[in-house]
């Protein structure tokens, strides 16, 4: 079976940036549902029509991954406006005028935090590679969902 609207995919991926340093080692298979907009278009797109055993590469610009990096979404707060204990790296949910997102603490001095809320890939060109390790016809329920359900997948 090839991969087509409606199928179900399992890749064995790892992901790295242009020096080739490896940002996402893929540790457990990608498994989504083609056509429901579960992975980015463009690899979707490389994908179709493929079955398994194919291997590919795909380029991917910021603007067709995690976005351009967006200085607005960083931000300033003294600690004493944030939980007890609080570390560089910890992410916490934030709030503001573009809804609820997570906000990675990036830096901590003079009893300030910067407040990060650009995805840790946003800015940066990656390569997605992957092998196409098993493609089958989704479930009704799995095409009514909008997502894969089972080993890899969503459960319920």
């Amino acid at each position: 079976m090839n991969i087509s609207l409606n199928s179900v995919v399992t890749l064995d991926y790892k992901v790295s940036d242009t020096d080739h340093e490896t940002v996402d080692p893929g540790e457990s298979p990608l498994v989504y549902l083609h056509g429901s907009g579960g992975i980015f278009p463009k690899i979707e797109a490389a994908l179709e029509g493929k079955g398994v055993g194919t291997a590919l590469e795909i380029h991917l610009e910021p603007e067709e991954a995690f976005g351009e990096y967006d200085d607005e979404l960083v931000t300033v707060e003294t600690l004493e406006n944030l939980p007890d204990g609080v570390q560089v790296g910890m992410q916490l949910e934030g709030t503001g005028e573009h809804g609820t997102h997570i906000m990675t603490i990036t830096a901590i001095d003079e009893g300030k935090a910067v407040l990060d809320g650009n995805h840790p890939l946003a800015g940066l060109a990656l390569i997605f590679s992957c092998t196409v390790s098993e493609v089958r016809a989704a479930t009704s329920e799995e095409i009514e969902h909008g997502h894969a359900h089972g080993a890899g997948g969503h459960h319920h």
